[in-house]
């Protein structure tokens, strides 16, 4: 090889590791910013109505724990495959820090109705991520009854519904049967001189 290629090479390497480690420190975030906020859920349970509070609080100059206003909180519910968001559009703090959320009535929990509130800062500038949560009972419970032993139509083998497993067999037999009358008739055609 040239040794001018070698050298273009070597600059090109240098320069990428140069980007990368440029990129690395201007995406990495603080840790500072997270020690200096927190956040806190209350879970309030009315009569008719269950209601979330998120409260953001944040260390002021001096060090004095002081309310976060006019962050930007989201109010999550955890799901199997996700998380459901509940608030509405803007769900900020007010004056005192908090955030207030109602909380449906008709979301299924677990077999005891556990359901598990997140409250999330995201992206925020001055706080960073913060994120909270907590177990509630407010969820419809729900079993979890297994169906492997009942024929439904996402069961497998032995648990098929019966008319799929009659029409799915006699299709197949319909296959097997054109394909064995089709050798029949070539073994007919042979034997008769014909091929």
């Amino acid at each position: 090889m040239n040794r001018n290629s070698i050298n273009i090479k070597i600059f090109i390497l240098s320069l990428l590791a140069c980007q990368l480690l440029f990129m690395q420190n201007l995406f990495a975030q603080d840790s500072t910013v997270e020690a200096k906020a927190a956040i806190k859920i209350s879970c309030l349970k009315g009569d008719s109505l269950n209601q979330v509070k998120a409260t953001v609080t944040k260390l002021d100059s001096a060090g004095n724990v002081i309310p976060a206003k006019a962050v930007e909180v989201h109010v999550y519910v955890k799901k199997s495959f996700g998380l459901l968001p509940i608030e509405g559009d803007n769900l900020t703090t007010d004056e005192n820090g908090e955030a207030t959320v109602d909380f449906p009535a008709d979301l299924p929990g677990d077999a005891s109705g556990n359901v598990t509130v997140i409250a999330k800062v995201e992206d925020n500038d001055e706080l960073g991520n913060l994120e909270t949560a907590k177990s509630v009972k407010w969820g419809i419970p729900v079993s979890n009854v297994q169906t492997l032993d009942i024929r439904t139509l996402s069961a497998s083998g032995k648990y098929a519904p019966w008319p799929l497993v009659i029409i799915v067999t006699g299709l197949v037999g319909i296959v097997w049967g054109v394909i064995i009358y089709i050798f029949y008739q070539l073994i007919v055609i042979k034997k008769s001189g014909e091929i």
